[in-house]
């Protein structure tokens, strides 16, 4: 007989699976924040964002900037990875209730546990950014459709809701989100040719529009910077790539690999595969959803000669393990379940171990440091020391590009705000009022630019708005094998409220 409680009620007992799970997710925590001594780029950018609170950035829409800087500041270098796990996790939750109610009960923690697989899961998550903040958008949102279509009528008004609060949340997240929200309008009004006629769907814009109003302003008062850096990135050049559609699904191929080995080593062969237990309508969704996101972002691309960067399919494949799973019975895949949980696990762990060897001892064999290997503490230390030297007043603003500024922005406390490529337009929160009240530090990666970076608005300024100091830093760089020191150069603006005699 199990243990007890007092009342004499058994106590709960979490299985081993969900012990693994809170393993794993320890580890993908607490190990990267220990090993590295530097957060990503992306990480790096976006709590750099974050700390001014603006209802949009330059590149991108605002909600995983405003995650980043939360968690940094609640749980320094261990939130960011945090985050990461975390949104799989809440991905995974909205998978499981979807596998639940397309396929039964018996395969849906497989069909969750599974996604695991897939690459965009695992190593991906160490850089929290807008691709990965969209993973529980696009899940949470699969789930409320489905529902919307196929579940009880008289909830639908909660789904609608929850839609639409999903449907803003992942448009704040990444605009991409609109090509799920697509696909998912398609497949309704195929289903309900009449849906516009009924309160639901525009109980759902009315909310997706309410959460998503400050930043449609943002977006005016700006002149729609975002788009203007999409259009940049997404641009081929002279020479359009009309084969960019394929190379794209073929990255998405190959993030399945680690899935699809461990299919075949456990014997769901494709041969093998046909529909079970799923109605003919719920057949026609889950294609749609699990397929349409991928196949319209790759012929858009390619009828366009448009660059499609891989990453941006990160969510567009939570329904993957669905699939898969959809085409085993319940009773077959009970006797396998063994073998795909001993499979999945060896999958993890190898994984991990490849992660605390690269971001523990891998730059050993680098000729370059990586990002992850640059002194960010050290940097941020000396930025500080500087500053204190010049001035009374806190170390406020940091402009330079947005690695170097951003970490030693990061490195201060409390934490500068940072005046990316020293340009205004990026960091609208920094007006030539607050540089002329707080001053600025200016630094730079010696050997990245010619001479001192470009920056009027600090330069420009009238005379007496400061006093101009400048000088170089040689950072010790333990991770660089060629023993160089970190070479940085700086130059502080101390306005005269704030210099030391």
């Amino acid at each position: 007989m199990g243990a007890l409680t007092a009342a004499g009620r058994p106590i709960r007992r979490w299985p081993l699976w969900a012990w693994a799970l809170a393993a794993y997710v320890l580890a993908w925590t607490l190990l990267p924040a220990l090993l590295a001594p530097s957060l990503q780029l992306d990480v790096v950018e976006g709590i750099a964002w974050g700390q001014a609170w603006q209802w949009g950035y330059y590149k991108h829409p605002p909600l995983p900037a405003w995650l980043l800087f939360a968690a940094f500041q609640l749980l320094g270098r261990f939130g960011p990875y945090l985050l990461g796990q975390l949104a799989v996790l809440l991905t995974l939750f909205y998978v499981h209730r979807l596998a639940r109610a397309l396929l039964g009960p018996e395969r849906a923690a497989l069909a969750a546990l599974l996604l695991y697989a897939v690459y965009y899961y695992t190593w991906p998550t160490l850089e929290f950014n807008h691709n990965v903040a969209q993973l529980p958008a696009w899940a949470a949102l699969a789930w409320h459709a489905h529902q919307l279509m196929f579940g009880a009528p008289e909830r639908a008004r909660r789904h609608w809701l929850w839609l639409g609060v999903w449907a803003g949340l992942g448009l704040l997240a990444k605009y991409s989100t609109a090509v799920l929200l697509l696909c998912l309008a398609a497949g309704l009004l195929w289903h309900e040719p009449r849906a516009l006629r009924r309160p639901g769907p525009w109980l759902a814009l009315t909310v997706a529009g309410l959460i998503l109003a400050p930043h449609a302003l943002w977006l005016v008062q700006h002149g729609g910077l975002p788009f203007e850096y999409f259009a940049a990135r997404a641009d081929g050049g002279p020479h359009r790539d009309h084969a960019s559609g394929l190379e794209f699904l073929l990255m998405q191929l190959l993030a399945h690999v680690p899935l699809l080995v461990i299919a075949l080593a456990c014997g769901l062969l494709p041969w093998r595969w046909r529909w079970q237990q799923v109605e003919p309508a719920q057949r026609r969704w889950l294609l749609g959803v699990a397929l349409a996101p991928a196949l319209l972002v790759a012929a858009g691309g390619s009828l366009l000669g448009a660059r499609l960067h891989p990453m941006w399919g990160t969510p567009m494949w939570n329904l993957s393990a669905v699939l898969l799973l959809a085409g085993f019975a319940p009773e077959w895949l009970a006797r396998k379940r063994v073998a795909l949980g001993r499979a999945l696990a060896l999958w993890l762990a190898a994984i991990t171990l490849a992660m605390v060897w690269y971001l523990g001892w891998s730059w050993q064999g680098r000729a370059q440091p990586a990002r992850m290997d640059w002194p960010a503490q050290a940097l941020g230390d000396q930025a500080q020391r500087q500053w204190q030297q010049l001035a009374s007043c806190p170390l406020r603003v940091v402009a330079g590009s947005i690695w170097e500024a951003g970490l030693v922005a990061e490195g201060v406390r409390p934490m500068a705000a940072v005046l990316v490529d020293v340009n205004p337009v990026y960091s609208p929160s920094i007006t030539p009022e607050r540089l002329r009240r707080e001053g600025a530090l200016l630094v730079w990666h010696v050997g990245d630019y010619d001479g001192a970076p470009a920056a009027p608005v600090l330069d420009q300024a009238p005379p007496g708005s400061w006093r101009v100091s400048q000088g170089e830093w040689q950072i010790p760089w333990p991770r660089h094998v060629g023993g160089a020191s970190l070479h940085i150069a700086w130059r502080a603006y101390v306005p005269p409220a704030c210099q030391r005699p």
